[in-house]
């Protein structure tokens, strides 16, 4: 499967973008580029492009609906959401999105007339879209667990679920991650991930003490990131498909060929061979009918007798397949990625947080540089040595320097290759 191209768009610069190839794991695989859309038709040509929208112009909420029923919830969403859009509402899009663990609708709204200029800008640009989707919702966060910030220029992401996002000015964002911490609406998380540009100690200072400083159990990592947040967009844009704006009365054409009615002739005749072909292998479809229970019966016994533990068994060759893929993950792989390290480290970073701080977080090159704090030497030691006993991933002291009862130390970790 080729890679996708994906595509951090602005309406501001609206002849402009930002591109990237990504592969099918969420990882960058070519150069960061900056270009015209006219620069862009050449990279977009024969590939998937996935556009993610700058979500100035969106309006993302989170509805409670009595119903999930899908065609009553788009009929219900403008009304619903007209308190909180001072534009007429019948002016807008909608896409909406059921969040069964929360009992929620997301919802994402769009000028159409924004909307339809940008697939025109676009379509004249020779590039054809397959979705365009919220770049507030393409962070780390997920559900009750992890909220994530994100610094890019003079503005500042929040997403505090995987289908809850939005943009503010970078100067406010203490004070909304504040606001939404004690909103009794909202479930507070585990820790709070913030990325940016750079070492952006100064943020980190305010959000631990404007922010969080009441809710000592809130983990709040600082991790930079270089040229743009298409490297962190690219392992998460996956997430923001449900709410892609390109549905409904926005849905893609695919365009026909106007060779059609030569082939009426041929597709009427071979209508008529259907049906005789169908009418004559009715008896062989009963008999493969019969077969395929019997089948199916022999798959769901060789299914038990591999995975015991499994009680409910729903399809089991597809069932079959997806532990065989957990397996085979399992043995390892080759992702280097940035996402990849955090799973892989943060258990064993996190598990002595007494005698251990965590300062800093740097990704370049596929690997990981953490700075930190430590009770003792023999602390930051010991946290080396667990990291080096995952078989996936490689550690090493960088640096150490003790002060008064306090030792400072840096970490490098990379995957093993």
């Amino acid at each position: 499967m080729s890679d996708t191209l994906l595509i951090h768009y602005n309406i501001e610069n609206a002849k402009q973008a930002t591109w990237a190839l990504c592969n099918d794991d969420g990882e960058l695989t070519g150069k960061i580029t900056t270009g015209s859309l006219d620069e862009l038709r050449d990279a977009a040509a024969d590939r998937t492009s996935v556009v993610l929208l700058n979500s100035h112009c969106l309006h993302i909420n989170q509805l409670q609906l009595p119903t999930q029923n899908m065609q009553k919830l788009l009929k219900a969403v403008p009304y619903a959401i007209e308190e909180y859009i001072a534009d007429d509402v019948e002016d807008f899009h909608f896409v909406v999105a059921r969040n069964k663990s929360k009992n929620s609708t997301s919802v994402v709204g769009i000028k159409k007339s924004t909307l339809q200029n940008i697939i025109r800008l676009f379509h004249e640009a020779g590039i054809n879209p397959e979705k365009i989707i919220p770049d507030a919702l393409c962070l780390a966060a997920n559900d009750g667990e992890q909220w994530a910030c994100l610094n890019y220029k003079k503005d500042s992401y929040l997403q505090t679920g995987v289908s809850n996002g939005l943009i503010i000015s970078h100067d406010i964002l203490p004070y909304t991650v504040k606001s939404k911490l004690h909103d009794d609406k909202q479930e507070n998380p585990k820790k709070i991930l913030l990325f940016s540009e750079q070492d952006d100690m100064a943020t980190f200072d305010q959000l631990k003490e404007k922010a969080i400083a009441d809710d000592t159990d809130i983990e709040l990592i600082n991790i930079a990131y270089n040229t743009h947040p298409l490297v962190v967009f690219c392992g998460n844009y996956k997430q923001a498909m449900p709410l892609n704006l390109l549905q409904y009365d926005f849905k893609p054409k695919r365009k026909t060929s106007g060779y059609w009615q030569h082939w009426r002739l041929a597709a009427s005749l071979a209508a008529v061979w259907l049906v005789l072909h169908l009418g004559l292998t009715t008896f062989q479809h009963s008999q493969l009918k019969d077969a395929n229970i019997i089948t199916r019966a022999k798959i769901e016994k060789i299914y038990k007798q591999s995975f015991p533990q499994s009680r409910k068994i729903v399809n089991p060759r597809v069932q079959m397949e997806q532990k065989l893929e957990e397996l085979k993950g399992n043995m390892g792989g080759s992702n280097k990625g940035l996402i990849f390290l955090l799973a892989e480290s943060f258990g064993t970073l996190s598990h002595d947080r007494k005698n251990i701080t965590l300062q800093s977080l740097t990704f370049r090159n596929n690997r990981m540089d953490i700075g930190l704090e430590g009770s003792n030497l023999q602390a930051v030691e010991t946290l080396n040595e667990n990291l080096n006993s995952n078989k996936k991933l490689k550690s090493e002291i960088t640096s150490s320097s003790s002060e008064k009862d306090k030792v400072k130390g840096n970490l490098r970790i990379e995957a093993r290759s």
